[in-house]
């Protein structure tokens, strides 16, 4: 059986097709196989050349996507951004539960760095909510709710880790498709169901504020100013 055929027979049996998503990749990287060079290639090397990129292309994703599927919650690859140890947690594999400690408390017995917002003694009704691993029982995502009389507001703080995904704060990173920037810090946000949504980055922690019942994009980013004054 003839090279291409062997390599045609092994596309069908793993299942791979060849989209034009897929054809425009391989134009865009592999030029010398496809474009037309009747000066360079006879038009078998050519059809020859594009299937050896195919084939290329087939191994990678043999290799690559069973390491996705068997790769851990925590692994030691890093994603695009540079955040190492990625974790993303679905909702059977931890637990949310109130707690008597505040952020601040928590911040200062385990010597933590996250930002907090310095409202106890205004604020009132103030509650926390620790997201814990099932597994290893270790702390995923602090929450704290306060409401702010001499605004009439009440406020959500939301603290995880950068690398840590919960699929509970999946909807607030997809509907933040907005973008706005407070002290050189990118803040996405959105105002949706009347509540108004952002979420930032700052020294390996990633922070989620809701206004419940806010209808301000401003205000959001004075809160996040606010919030950056207690690093």
């Amino acid at each position: 059986m003839r090279e291409e055929d062997k390599l045609n027979k092994a596309i069908k049996q793993d299942g791979i097709d060849t989209p034009s998503d897929v054809l425009e990749e391989l134009k865009r990287r592999y030029p010398q196989y496809v474009e037309q060079s009747d000066k360079k290639h006879s038009a078998r090397k050519r059809k020859f050349a594009f299937i050896s990129a195919i084939a290329a292309i087939v191994v990678c994703v043999a290799v690559i996507v069973p390491c996705a599927v068997l790769l851990p919650n925590r692994n030691n690859g890093t994603d695009n951004g540079g955040k190492e140890n990625i974790r993303y947690c679905k909702q059977d594999e931890y637990e949310k539960s109130d707690v008597e400690y505040t952020i601040l408390e928590y911040r200062e017995n385990n010597n933590r760095n996250f930002l907090y917002f310095d409202w106890y003694e205004l604020g009132e009704d103030c509650t926390t909510y620790c997201y814990t691993s099932n597994a290893d029982n270790e702390v995923l995502c602090l929450e704290e709710e306060m409401f702010l009389p001499q605004s009439n507001e009440f406020v959500q703080l939301s603290i995880t880790k950068a690398n840590v995904y919960l699929n509970a704060f999946d909807p607030k990173i997809t509907s933040c498709d907005k973008e706005h920037t407070v002290d050189n810090h990118i803040v996405k946000w959105v105002i949706q169901e009347g509540n108004a949504t952002c979420i930032f980055e700052y020294n390996g922690y990633r922070y989620f504020i809701q206004i419940k019942k806010g209808q301000d994009e401003n205000r959001l980013f004075e809160l996040v100013a606010e919030l950056l004054e207690t690093k």
